[in-house]
């Protein structure tokens, strides 16, 4: 820019009186050209250049993640040491934290001019209860608006109960655990976002990838509820430790040109299944979005076709869950207690189409073996409780796959 700015100068100084029309075209067109460049300049803005990927992470970390354990900052301090890296491949990396001790921000975290990584505040916003879907709605949409990119991927951080109320009396909370803590989506003090709130809040396909940093999120009833949101699915079908994913193993991947989302679940199984003790703990999959009808249908077609059967005692089905009355088995060991092999093979058919990939540790928190693992669980109806079974029939997938008549 400082060299048209001499151009001209030198022109004008050279050609006080005498300018040919040649010369008054060359004018106007650098003219033109200094003003285009000054208007696309500005630093006070964030994001104004179009990038190939912006992942938005949403940390609810007013609880006990935070407040006593602080693995907010240990996960952004990995963050930043990604970014530092120069691991983000020119991508935006976006934090929204809702935590103990401040106020929401709206967080960047870039590599600066110096090499190091940079956290800076975007937007700080008033408190407020970030559980809600309006609250959860406009932070993506004004993300997408401060950040543009060819592609979008979210993050759901905090305390999950998978597809059961927050509120419910679900023996889920942590403080009724043994062992290490862990994550069980949407705990902001002591207010919850539930999984229909959950699936309110994010714009339809507006996410390449959708990965949750909680526990019980790889349940087929989240899955399908979020089939519309996004195109591929990562979740734990039993408690994620709270650590949570290794950021500093999976944020580059995330942001990798070529995006493999069966790296970033090995990623996240590797690392744990390398653990001893209860902390060797870990499930994991990745959901083809676009596939889940199929599943739907073949599990609708079992369903239908032993409506009048007796459901198999539990006793020998897998779980994930630690504590009665269980809400997270294995859904295709739940299945093939009541399938013939017909129906056995259309199952494994469209899981196979479904499920990317999958792996688990060979048991979890040291309480529960794992001896088989889909990559997805299910609640089966009629196990739990009254109360339970009357949420349970308001999600869309007890509305695909159970046939009432």
């Amino acid at each position: 820019m400082d060299f048209f700015l001499l151009f001209l100068r030198n022109m004008i100084r050279h050609n006080p009186i005498d300018i040919s029309l040649s010369n008054l075209k060359v004018i106007f067109l650098l003219t033109g050209i200094l003003l285009l460049f000054s208007g696309c300049i500005d630093d006070d803005e964030p994001g104004m250049e179009k990038v190939s990927r912006t992942v938005l992470v949403y940390m609810l970390a007013d609880n006990n993640l935070g407040s006593s354990y602080r693995y907010d900052s240990q996960n952004i301090n990995d963050m930043m040491q990604v970014a530092a890296a120069g691991e983000l491949n020119g991508g935006n990396l976006i934090i929204y934290r809702d935590g103990y001790d401040t106020n929401p921000q709206l967080i960047q975290i870039t590599q600066g001019k110096s090499g190091n990584a940079e956290k800076n505040i975007v937007k700080e916003y008033p408190d407020r209860n970030s559980a809600t879907p309006e609250i959860m709605r406009s932070v993506i949409d004004e993300t997408v608006a401060l950040f543009p990119a060819e592609e979008y991927g979210l993050i759901l951080w905090s305390h999950s109960t998978g597809w059961v109320p927050g509120n419910s009396s679900l023996a889920l909370s942590p403080a009724r655990r043994k062992g290490p803590i862990t994550r069980s989506f949407g705990q902001d003090d002591n207010s919850y976002m539930e999984l229909n709130e959950l699936a309110s809040a994010i714009p339809d396909r507006q996410f390449r990838f959708i990965l949750s940093d909680a526990c019980f999120m790889g349940g087929i009833e989240c899955a399908y509820q979020l089939r519309n949101k996004t195109d591929y699915y990562i979740a734990s079908a039993a408690e994620v430790m709270g650590a949570g994913m290794p950021y500093s193993l999976t944020i580059p991947l995330l942001f990798d040109y070529k995006l493999v989302l069966e790296a970033v679940s090995d990623a996240i199984y590797t690392y744990y299944n390398a653990q001893s003790g209860a902390y060797r703990t870990a499930t994991t999959g990745v959901i083809d979005c676009h596939k889940l009808e199929v599943l739907a249908d073949a599990v609708e077609t079992i369903l239908y076709n032993h409506r009048n059967d007796v459901m198999p005692s539990t006793t020998d089905i897998q779980h994930f869950d630690r504590q009665y009355p269980y809400i997270c088995f294995d859904l295709r060991d739940f299945l093939s207690q009541i399938t013939d092999s017909n129906e056995a093979a259309l199952l494994d058919r469209a899981l196979a189409e479904t499920v990317l990939y999958q792996a688990a540790t060979p048991a979890l928190l040291g309480d529960v073996a794992v001896r088989t693992h889909c990559g997805l669980s299910c609640y089966i109806l009629g196990t739990g409780d009254a109360t339970l079974d009357r949420y349970y029939k308001t999600l869309d997938w007890y509305n695909r796959v159970y046939t009432t008549d």
